[in-house]
């Protein structure tokens, strides 16, 4: 049986099927980049998500599989938090003065595989030169609030 054509709830015009080429949002220290993302599109340029549930299973996909695979600083301390080294345990100086971009491919919904990216600053190990986000935690606080910028700034339309 073949399923009903989307429509565009800004224009009710049939909506179909493209990739955004890429949306950017910022939280903070956390800075998202999200390429070649699924969306549906109307003649009218409308933008909408492939699913009503995309972005929340995105923000699932990110928090729960993609960044606890991230390299992330521990923070010990129960008053005064210090932040050591992942490998080697090492006390890491109170600025991540660096940025780097931690690259991620998801797969969602049966939809082609897009990328996010996550730039963050990072630590450098003084002892073991491992280089590390500031604290996971720190991280997922953030996300929400970037991907949500992001959805904005390709003004997504959602129904």
């Amino acid at each position: 049986m073949p399923t009903k054509p989307r429509r565009c709830p800004v224009c009710r015009g049939e909506a179909s099927a493209t990739t955004l080429d890429s949306i950017s949002g910022e939280e903070g220290a956390l800075a998202l980049t999200i390429r070649k993302m699924p969306v549906l599109q109307c003649a009218q340029g409308h933008k909408m998500f492939v699913h009503s549930d995309f972005p929340l299973l995105l923000l699932d996909h990110l928090l729960e599989q993609d960044e606890p695979q991230l390299p992330a600083s521990e923070a010990k301390g129960l008053v005064f938090k210090h932040f050591h080294c992942s490998a080697c345990g090492a006390e890491l100086a109170g600025d991540a003065s660096d940025k780097r971009t931690f690259h991620v491919a998801v797969e969602l919904l049966e939809q082609p595989t897009f990328d996010v990216d996550l730039t963050v600053p990072v630590h450098r190990c003084p002892k073991c030169g491992h280089e590390q986000m500031h604290t996971l935690k720190e991280t997922r606080n953030r996300t929400p609030a970037a991907l949500a910028h992001a959805f904005k700034s390709a003004q997504i339309a959602h129904d």
